[in-house]
């Protein structure tokens, strides 16, 4: 895997990320004292494990990416969450990336999301990173890779003058 392609890891992330959505909802069942989810069901006005399942994962994700600009998933696979210029993002593109995540998933499981990134070219970029102006980097020795389609650095005034004096 080339290091500038991180969809096969964003993949991974986000399957590592799933387990720990899905541990999480487990986690919340077990307090409501029902294994099944339906005491959870009841305990929320009706509204189900599928909604609380949308709020955790929101929550998760959200909550994560502000604080480190990683969730477990991108931790453990060397990713981050950058703005295009290579910076930390804020709470509005977190925000942003965050709430169109729901798209993402349409129909199933991250099919749109995955459609995009590869349709973005060597950014990979899903359409909440479209959106907030994001994309996802390999982590290289604590810091985020610079973006892999931007253009090399000028040359310093002593390169140009060392060809021009050859």
């Amino acid at each position: 895997m080339p290091p500038g392609d991180v969809l096969p890891r964003r993949v991974g992330a986000a399957l590592i990320d799933i387990g720990v959505i899905l541990v999480l909802l487990g986690i919340v069942a077990g307090l409501f004292g029902d294994q099944n989810a339906t005491g959870v069901r009841e305990k929320i006005g009706g509204r189900g494990p599928t909604g609380l399942f949308l709020l955790l994962t929101f929550l998760y994700f959200f909550l994560s990416e502000l604080a480190w600009a990683q969730t477990i998933g991108k931790r453990v696979l060397k990713l981050k969450v950058a703005l295009l210029d290579g910076t930390k993002p804020a709470t509005g593109p977190i925000l942003v990336r965050n709430l169109i995540r729901i798209i993402d998933w349409l129909p199933v499981a991250y099919l749109v999301g995955f459609i995009s990134a590869f349709a973005t070219g060597p950014r990979r970029q899903r359409l909440g990173d479209i959106a907030a102006k994001t994309h996802v980097v390999v982590v290289t020795d604590g810091a985020a890779a610079p973006p892999t389609d931007q253009p090399p650095p000028p040359d310093s005034d002593d390169d140009v003058l060392a060809s021009i004096l050859r």
